[in-house]
């Protein structure tokens, strides 16, 4: 892996700590960390990294990625946040590394309904588009017009919502197009009263609060929903609210959120799932798929 030429890259830093850069605080380095400007900024770098075998890790907000204690290889990458832009009157676009609650309360502000879910989304644009994020009835791909990606090599593509494969928080953005980088998408809403917009808005967000752990580290829904069950209610039944290992902790107000509860290792994390998938198994005869993305090596090499 040629890397030596990342050094001369204005604003670079070397072994990050990537728990400063994850709602979950927990995470190893990474062999480079860069806030990249802007798109044709990173295909560049996805250009020249791809020429020389460096390995390119784009995270967003953090907030549905377990990053292993022995950090991530290569150049981890950070989108700019940006806000939305209005392209007509049903269609706004996003920047990849958007904000969700963020366009939310923009589209509120501008009278435009349709993307009232993503109060409920802690993530980025990009992020969600890749595993059709929702919350409370509505997807991504309810919404999705179509979006604008760089590939590994860096070079430029665009794809439809009907491209994309969507299922239940799945799409081809984690198969046969895992690598591709989501920089930009176009998305459906419409004209409404501001208030209206707002108000539909502050009651998701209030009804996630008085459901979820809203104030505790964590990477939301740990778990996908089983067909026509809940992965809560399961580890709920199975007993396992509260359930600890180390640092990360089964949280008392939903199941099916896994806390760092303080000083929490991914290793912690990973082996208190393995035991609520382990238990939900034997006892319902289900096994609970992971919903979040694990990124990086358990162990730090020595040398790296």
């Amino acid at each position: 892996m040629d890397d030596g030429w990342l050094a001369e890259e204005p604003g670079i830093r070397r072994e990050e700590p990537l728990d400063r850069h994850s709602e979950y605080g927990i995470g190893g380095p990474a062999d480079w960390y860069l806030r990249v400007r802007d798109a044709a900024h990173l295909a560049g770098l996805m250009r020249r990294c791809h020429e020389a075998g460096v390995p390119v890790t784009v995270i967003g907000a953090g907030s549905n990625s377990l990053v292993l204690d022995g950090g991530i290889r290569g150049l981890v990458v950070e989108l700019p946040r940006g806000r939305l832009r209005r392209l007509s009157d049903d269609v706004i676009e996003l920047p990849g590394g958007a904000m969700m609650p963020r366009a939310a309360l923009d589209c509120a502000a501008q009278g435009l309904g349709g993307l009232e879910f993503g109060i409920g989304v802690p993530g980025t644009c990009g992020a969600s588009v890749r595993g059709n994020a929702g919350a409370f009835g509505t997807e991504i791909k309810d919404v999705l017009v179509d979006c604008d990606t760089l590939a590994p090599d860096g070079s430029e593509h665009t794809f439809g919502a009907a491209e994309l494969g969507f299922a239940y928080r799945d799409s081809r953005l984690k198969r046969d197009l895992a690598g591709h980088v989501v920089v930009a998408a176009r998305l459906r809403v419409h004209e409404d009263l501001p208030l209206a917009v707002r108000a539909l808005t502050d009651a998701i967000q209030a009804e996630r609060r008085a459901t979820q752990p809203y104030d505790q580290r964590s990477l939301g829904s740990m778990f996908t929903n089983p067909p026509g069950d809940h992965a809560g209610r399961l580890i709920d039944a199975a007993g396992l609210k509260g359930a600890r290992v180390g640092g990360a902790e089964v949280s008392l107000r939903h199941a099916n959120f896994v806390i760092n509860a303080g000083g929490a290792s991914a290793a912690d994390v990973l082996a208190l799932c393995d035991l609520i998938q382990r238990t939900v198994a034997e006892q319902f005869g289900v096994h609970l798929v992971p919903e979040i993305a694990v990124l990086g090596d358990p162990v730090r090499r020595i040398g790296s």
